[in-house]
């Protein structure tokens, strides 16, 4: 009985958990996670140690270029850390209390075995509370593990093992998850991070000529400021895809989950400067500070016009019929 009861309650479940992992495994990963971090960490620190000693201060002779040099790297590592902790650091937004069943809502939920019972209770609760989505049989999606119903565009981490407002994915390098409350900052990171690597490229690309030309005697600062070169340039590529497809997803207000498994509502997009003011805000000054600053509260969102689309759609039919028939 046991079991058909759990059966039952994985059908009233969204069906997006296809990922799930194993309680056993959960630990590994989160450590796999905070080594990852360390070892970011510690590879940021060597590149520094590189630019800013072996670079900057024992390799490049002009005074003003170690200056010039030195002024824009810190700058941009500064925001690229300032936006990574952020992100790291940040707490994953959780659905409020009010998602949350009653204790008698709760114990009836448990201890009921009709389906068709167990989705009138969704069902009331959900009357009074901004849920529209629902899971590919119809009925309201509720997570078992956090006995809560999920409110738009919220899915359960099965690596937290939470249910995470607007997520978007979780991201093994910063050994958090990526959603409402920090999405804003990762994509910060993301920039500051291309633009310092770009920068950290074509200066460390500078300092090799000059060792390849002979302009330089052979130090042992030669072969760790190739090293950095070869590894800020494939830093860069690997950021200007990672970038160039969240900005694309950004702009048409997507999430990576949505658009990885197609569930995307359209009617979220609503046109290129309120998606990225959806993100942003709307105090410019705002933007390109890792500071929260999105708009919303991550379990209800702005969607078009249904009726607009709706009359947008058709004019645009009756005007196609019409010209085929002229």
């Amino acid at each position: 009985m046991e079991k058909e009861e759990k059966d039952i309650r994985i059908d009233m479940n969204d069906e997006e958990e296809t990922d799930d992992i194993n309680a056993e495994d959960r630990p590994f990963i989160r450590r796999f996670g905070k080594i990852m971090l360390v070892l970011f960490i510690c590879l940021l620190a060597g590149c520094y140690y590189i630019f800013v000693v072996e670079l900057c201060i024992f390799t490049v002779q002009l005074l003003e270029a170690k200056i010039t040099f030195l002024v824009i790297f810190h700058l941009l590592f500064l925001l690229c850390v300032w936006s990574y902790l952020r992100t790291v650091m940040t707490p994953p937004a959780v659905p409020p209390a009010k998602f949350r069943l009653s204790e008698s809502d709760k114990q009836r939920y448990l201890s009921e075995r009709k389906p068709e019972v167990l989705q009138e209770i969704l069902v009331r609760m959900a009357k009074d509370l901004p849920i529209s989505t629902k899971d590919s049989k119809g009925a309201f999606r509720y997570c078992d593990i956090c006995q809560l119903l999920k409110p738009e565009r919220c899915h359960h981490c099965p690596v937290c093992d939470i249910c995470i407002l607007k997520l978007d994915h979780h991201c093994v390098f910063l050994n958090n998850c990526v959603g409402f409350s920090n999405y804003k900052s990762f994509l910060l990171c993301v920039v500051y991070a291309l633009l310092l690597c770009l920068f950290t490229s074509a200066v460390s690309l500078y300092g090799s000529i000059l060792f390849w030309t002979h302009q330089l005697p052979n130090t042992q600062a030669k072969v760790p400021i190739i090293v950095l070169f070869s590894l800020s340039t494939f830093c860069c590529v690997m950021l200007l895809l990672l970038l160039y497809i969240h900005c694309h997803w950004a702009v048409d207000n997507i999430t990576s989950r949505e658009g990885e498994s197609g569930t995307w509502n359209e009617r979220y997009d609503l046109g290129l400067s309120k998606n990225l003011r959806q993100v942003f805000g709307d105090e410019k000054k705002y933007w390109f500070l890792p500071v929260f600053s999105s708009l919303g509260d991550g379990y209800t969102f702005p969607m078009t016009d249904a009726t607009k689309d709706i009359e947008k759609n058709a004019a645009a039919v009756a005007k196609d019929i019409t010209e085929s028939q002229n």
